[in-house]
């Protein structure tokens, strides 16, 4: 048990963090999310049919501990305070800003598309939504960051 959940940990962690931290903002409240998805793991032991089935799992949780956290009374009442994320270009800042203001969903897809490399019916898997619910998000999430990033950055 020890050494698969040494290997979980080792193989997930950036991925569980990065999610968390897409979907609270706060680097605090990501590493409490992190935590409490690998003591979850850990209680639960559970066995899966592959390591797709085991990544899915572990994202399913992630999102589903984000969404609880987000919609707490106790989240409702804080104010977050800016990080200070060292980025290595300003475009790279100016995108990250962009994203992070996407309704949660959106970032989650864009998260799961664009970083985990998962196509639509993966994510729909995941999500446990309809692929046109996904598609749609997509979309829209695109045509956002588009809107919003366009020639932002042309100049500089």
């Amino acid at each position: 048990m020890l050494a698969n959940m040494e290997r979980v940990i080792e193989q997930y962690s950036d991925m569980v963090y990065r999610i968390a931290l897409t979907r609270t903002g706060t680097k605090e409240n990501a590493e409490d999310i992190y935590q409490d998805v690998f003591l979850k793991y850990s209680e639960k032991n559970p066995k899966f049919e592959s390591f797709d089935h085991e990544k899915a799992w572990l994202i399913r949780v992630t999102i589903n501990m984000t969404k609880n956290f987000n919609n707490s009374s106790w989240n409702k009442k804080i104010v977050n305070l800016d990080e200070n994320l060292m980025f290595e270009t300003p475009e790279q800042e100016g995108v990250y800003e962009v994203v992070n203001q996407l309704p949660e969903n959106y970032k989650t897809v864009i998260y799961l598309m664009y970083y985990e490399g998962y196509k639509i019916n993966e994510i729909a898997k995941i999500m446990k939504k309809k692929e046109g619910t996904i598609k749609t998000w997509a979309y829209r999430a695109r045509q956002i960051l588009k809107d919003k990033l366009e020639g932002g950055f042309e100049n500089e």
